[in-house]
């Protein structure tokens, strides 16, 4: 190396360093502008094209960002660097072909990664191929088996594809993780009550606002639970408080109208109903609530108004 390029290659380092301290700082334009002053003394050095593609990712300009990996994946043969940070900005633009194309590269290098089949995973929910997803999200775990929030997503899918006994295993797994999570055991309460085993349902329900008061999802399935086991008080309770957040909700005021009747509130319940008829909304809570109202007005004696209820729900067009 001759005195010339020796300078050269100083002058590159002291720009390299000075970027780097400057991104430290949080000085992103001027790191930006050594490093273009060090690759106009070497245009083609992968590093600094490199840190040029990582400080211009952390300013959110994606697109320069992609160049500058993509540059370094043009020079050389492999690049695993540069693939994984393309993985995850092809991923966030919405770009699945060429994702799935560096996941590719990346995966023949480095098996053990955990990006390649994440992002194929969230692809593949993207495309709405979930059984494909399911199989990426078990080549990850096989990488980490704790990572939480992958088998609960994994109990969200299969949920969703009605395999509810399968999702409450990884829920189960979950919560052996974090016995603290308590979107889990609210997730698991909702599927226990899909396959009718409210009690137990009930139980995660418990626990999952035990460990966040602010999950106020659950007290509309609480309070349906506790009505379905006949313990209309907690059931008034928990929906009371859902309605104090979702005060419209139509469904949480219906089953208020049934725990209403059960404590024998009549009046309370016609209320209801009759301010669920008045929003002629769901077709099944409309047309059960014309029903339960005529049922209770004929046990009132109101035989005339209880008549004219009937009348309406024979009348398809008001129902």
């Amino acid at each position: 190396m001759d005195c010339e390029d020796m300078i050269k290659t100083l002058e590159v380092l002291k720009n390299v360093i000075k970027a780097i301290e400057f991104s430290d700082k949080g000085e992103f334009d001027k790191a930006v502008k050594c490093l273009d002053e060090a690759l106009s003394l070497d245009p083609k050095n992968n590093l600094i094209l490199y840190i040029k593609g990582i400080i211009l990712k952390v300013m959110g300009d994606m697109d320069n960002s992609m160049k500058y990996f993509e540059k370094i994946d043009s020079n050389k043969e492999k690049s695993p660097l540069s693939w994984a940070n393309l993985i995850c900005l092809n991923f966030v633009k919405g770009d699945y072909e060429k994702t799935l194309k560096y996941i590719d590269k990346l995966s023949k290098v480095s098996k053990n990664c955990y990006l390649s089949p994440f992002h194929t995973a969230l692809i593949f929910i993207e495309l709405g191929k979930y059984e494909e997803a399911l199989k990426y999200f078990d080549e990850l775990l096989k990488v980490n088996d704790k990572l939480s929030s992958i088998w609960r997503q994994k109990a969200i899918l299969l949920g969703d594809l009605g395999r509810l006994n399968e999702a409450i295993e990884c829920l189960d797994r979950v919560v052996e993780i974090n016995k603290n999570d308590a979107y889990a055991w609210y997730l698991k309460g909702k599927m226990l009550k899909k396959l009718g085993e409210y009690k137990e349902a009930l139980k995660c329900l418990y626990v999952a606002v035990e460990l966040n008061k602010g999950w106020i999802h659950a007290y509309k399935d609480i309070g349906y639970l506790e009505l379905i086991l006949g313990n209309y008080d907690d059931a008034l309770k928990y929906l009371d408080k859902y309605l104090e957040r979702y005060p419209e909700d139509i469904e949480t005021k219906y089953y208020k109208a049934l725990v209403y009747e059960h404590l024998n509130k009549p009046e309370d319940a016609l209320k209801i109903y009759d301010e669920i008829i008045s929003k002629n909304g769901n077709s099944f809570i409309l047309k059960n609530s014309l029903i339960n109202k005529a049922r209770i007005l004929e046990k009132l004696g109101k035989i005339e108004e209880a008549v004219k209820t009937y009348n309406k729900i024979l009348d398809n067009n008001k129902i």
